[in-house]
C-alpha cells in the first residue's frame, strides 16, 4: 500500500515539474546597428530584449518571426541557434535582419525625428525543457524610439 502512495506522490511531483512553459515577454529593442547601408538591401544587427516569466530555465531552439513598424511589414527575423534562457530573468537575443530601402522609407520621418513607433513581432518559438519540446506563439507589441544616431555608430 505504501508503494502506491510513493508512486502516486512521485507521479504528481513529476507532472507538476512538467508545467507548460509560458511564452516569452518582449521588452523591446535594446540596440540596433547598421551593418550595411545601400539603395537595395540593408543589413541591421539588433539585440531584442525579452523576459522569461517561467520559474525554470528553457532552451530556445528556433525563432521565426515577422517584424512590423507602425503596422507595416518591415522584415523577417529567424534564429536557428540554440540559446539557454535563465529562469525568471531578462535576456537578449541577437537579430540580423535584411530589409529593402523602400520598406525603411515608409517610416523615415518617424526615425529621423526620433518619434515613438509601434513595433510588433509575430511568429513562433520552439522551446524545450528537458525532453519536452513545444512551439509557442509569439505576439509582442511595444512603442519605442529608434535612435538613428546610435545606429550609425560603427
Amino acid at each position: 500500500m505504501k508503494i502506491n502512495h510513493y508512486f502516486f506522490a512521485s507521479l504528481l511531483l513529476f507532472l507538476m515539474a512538467c508545467s507548460t512553459p509560458q511564452p516569452f515577454v518582449f521588452k523591446g529593442i535594446k540596440s540596433i546597428k547598421i551593418e550595411k547601408a545601400s539603395f537595395g538591401k540593408n543589413i541591421f544587427n539588433a539585440k531584442f530584449e525579452y523576459q522569461n516569466p517561467n520559474n525554470f530555465k528553457l532552451t530556445l531552439k528556433n525563432l521565426d518571426c515577422s517584424v512590423y513598424i507602425n503596422d507595416q511589414f518591415l522584415t523577417k527575423y529567424n534564429l536557428d541557434s540554440v540559446y539557454m534562457i535563465p529562469a525568471n530573468s531578462n535576456f537578449e537575443l541577437p537579430a540580423k535582419m535584411e530589409m529593402e530601402l523602400s520598406l525603411l522609407l515608409k517610416n523615415t520621418v518617424d526615425i529621423v525625428f526620433n518619434k515613438p513607433m509601434k513595433i510588433s513581432v509575430d511568429g513562433s518559438a520552439t522551446i524545450t525543457k528537458g525532453i519536452f519540446t513545444k512551439t509557442v506563439p509569439i505576439h509582442f507589441q511595444t512603442t519605442q524610439q529608434l535612435n538613428l544616431k546610435e545606429a550609425l555608430k560603427l
